[in-house]
């Protein structure tokens, strides 16, 4: 299986298609193997990991009302991403500032791999933005660009514990990232 479009592969892995799920460990372990070893993890864990999120996305593409909003390869990292976080907190391996620094490390995927210059990518930014919920805005802003520390946009938000907090946030970035995959 060279190349595959995304709604066949998703075909092929709704059916447990072995080639299917051979072309999509080839593909994307790599990224998430890379992930996990840059975050205080070893190829044992990446591969945990990658099983793991290969079998949460099977439950999830299996589900009737189930309509994938992202590219493949980001909902799989995705998934993986927030599996291994959840180990590091489970383990007590990471601090709670350390995993804000996990979270946006991935921030590369706003901006094209054929960036231009510094004012176009402003100018994408503002306009990816410009068509995200005035919340996430709200949120988005005062994280990245006013560096608001979470314990105040708790408060300011009235969300009520860090978990809240996380996930919201996480809500928000996986808004932007859908909103510059579509252009």
């Amino acid at each position: 299986m060279n190349c595959m479009c995304e709604d066949s592969l998703l075909e092929s892995l709704r059916a447990g298609d072995t080639s299917a799920y051979e072309w999509v460990y080839k593909k994307y372990y790599p990224s998430i193997a890379r992930f996990v070893q840059q975050n205080k993890g070893n190829e044992g864990d990446a591969e945990d990991i990658f099983q793991e999120s290969v079998l949460v996305l099977y439950q999830k593409i299996t589900a009737p009302d189930f309509r994938l909003t992202s590219t493949l390869k980001t909902f799989l990292f995705s998934i993986a991403k927030h599996s291994w976080l959840k180990k590091l907190r489970d383990e007590k391996l990471v601090p709670i500032s350390e995993e804000q620094l996990i979270l946006i490390q991935d921030t590369q995927d706003f901006v094209s791999d054929d960036a231009s210059p510094e004012e176009g990518q402003h100018e994408r930014l503002n306009a990816w933005m410009a068509r995200i919920t005035g919340h996430c805005q709200r949120v988005i802003k005062s994280i990245y660009f006013s560096h608001e520390p979470m314990d105040n946009l708790m408060v300011t938000m009235g969300w009520k514990n860090r978990h809240t907090a996380v996930n919201q946030k996480y809500k928000c970035i996986q808004q932007l990232k859908r909103v510059s995959e579509a252009g």
